[in-house]
């Protein structure tokens, strides 16, 4: 059910009510049904003030709204079974067909956000601006939680307690250049988005649940993403180099490097900043645009690279093959596992640095790269066909155009793969790569007849 009022005064001043009650089919009807409402306001403040002539449009705005969200994936709360193909003598095998224990407790989400804006243009419309802040707190998000495997099963779905998401989104756009049938107009957007774990719920001891597990890198090493209670959703976890109080490294007694004595926070698979910058240039029939990708402030953890130091194929270790490797630090008594203050200095013989590069890169952060990266997202060339060459043709109008995609990697901080990589799509997955095929770059010819 739904029901939506729109009310106006005087042409500037708008109000929108709604509420919407929903239920969902995927979910145990005793948690399917949930009620939710919204109320914005708008004003167009250049129909009523008056403002500057620099001022062409004005409208500020404001809105509360709930949005409900449930259910996994049909049939996901029941316990389905399935035959194998080879039987046992003369007997048929079954097994469990899930992966995931169904939980018939799960309810629907609901997400409250509070947002305010506003929408400034200037010069007769030759310069925007849209900014907007705003602040959204889900409870009972639904998500897939990695459990114990001796379970018999690698996850359930749950609810989560609290998940706050915060930020800013910016759009600029303007006609930078218009004179003698050349044209310039430009885009940029911008936004800045925190997203944290406030509540995880709480155990069957009633206990703050302090991480849920998401996805396991493919390397198995313990490296893995967690939403972490007080921080920010999909942090890497790994080995970090064990260091004393005074920030040194510690190795063995053999040169090889020292691993903390738990896994820690090493990055954060998301980027919480993004930002796209668009050009078109327009002369006559001819047109060109480009667009610039940029993410800011993610980290990755590469599969590829921990392959690569452990099978001498990374450019580092070159490192003591034409000569002997020199680490310094401090001892680590491995005998007593304790760390010691005296002082090391070890050379790495050159039949041993197969086994020092083993144990660097084993030691997580030491293959976790910031994932920042800009890219050159689309670049398209076209040409509109003048109407005097369609003669008699049916067509109304007619352009051609060449378009790529994904064409340049213009910077990044990640060696030997694409920052953008990963080895699933999950959402849990992020900040985990594992071999993964750079994005493909697609090229392209557009032909668009109107009738």
């Amino acid at each position: 059910m739904f029901g939506n009022v729109n009310i106006g005064y005087d042409n500037w001043l708008y109000l929108n009510v709604t509420g919407r009650q929903d239920q969902f089919s995927t979910l145990s009807p005793e948690n399917n049904t949930l009620f939710y409402p919204s109320v914005g306001v708008g004003a167009v403040l250049s129909d009523v003030l008056k403002l500057p002539s620099t001022v062409t449009f004005a409208k500020v705005r404001a809105s509360w709204a709930q949005v409900g969200g449930g259910g996994p994936d049909p049939y996901a709360l029941n316990v389905t079974y399935g035959l194998l193909a080879n039987p046992h003598g003369n007997a048929n095998l079954g097994q469990i067909n899930n992966g995931s224990i169904p939980n018939a407790a799960l309810a629907p989400y609901t997400s409250t956000e509070f947002e305010v804006g506003a929408d400034f243009r200037f010069f007769k419309n030759r310069l925007g601006i849209d900014i907007a802040h705003y602040n959204r707190r889900t409870t009972n998000d639904i998500l897939n939680a990695g459990i114990s495997a001796t379970s018999g099963f690698g996850s359930t779905s749950i609810n989560v307690g609290e998940l706050t998401n915060r930020g800013i989104e910016l759009l600029l756009n303007g006609v930078l250049i218009e004179r003698g049938g050349f044209k310039w107009d430009a885009s940029l957007n911008f936004s800045r988005n925190i997203s944290m774990a406030e509540n995880l719920g709480t155990n069957a001891r009633g206990e703050a649940i302090q991480f849920l597990n998401l996805e396991e890198s493919r390397v198995r090493g313990g490296e893995r993403v967690q939403h972490i209670l007080g921080e920010q959703l999909g942090m890497i976890i790994g080995w970090t180099h064990r260091t004393n109080a005074q920030g040194q490294k510690f190795y063995d007694a053999n040169g090889f490097p020292v691993r903390s004595a738990a896994p820690e926070i090493v990055g954060m698979g998301r980027h919480p900043i993004s930002a796209g910058l668009n050009n078109h240039f327009q002369y006559k029939n001819v047109s060109l645009s480009f667009l610039i990708d940029v993410r800011q402030g993610g980290s990755i953890f590469s599969g590829t690279n921990w392959y690569a130091y452990r099978n001498g194929l990374h450019k580092e270790t070159l490192a003591g093959r034409e000569g002997d490797l020199v680490v310094t630090g401090v001892l680590f008594d491995q005998a007593t596992n304790r760390e010691t203050d005296t002082p090391i200095s070890v050379t790495i013989p050159r039949e041993r640095i197969s086994d020092y590069w083993t144990a660097y890169s084993n030691i997580t952060e030491n293959v976790v790269y910031n994932a920042s990266y800009a890219k050159l997202r689309e670049l398209s060339v076209g040409y509109s066909i003048p109407k005097k060459l369609l003669g008699k043709l049916p067509f109304e109008s007619a352009a051609i155009s060449v378009v790529g995609r994904n064409l340049a990697l213009l910077w990044s901080n990640v060696p030997n793969i694409d920052p953008e990589s990963g080895y699933t799509v999950a959402t849990g997955a992020q900040g985990l790569e594992f071999f993964a095929m750079p994005q493909t770059r697609n090229l392209g010819v557009n032909l668009s007849l109107n009738f």
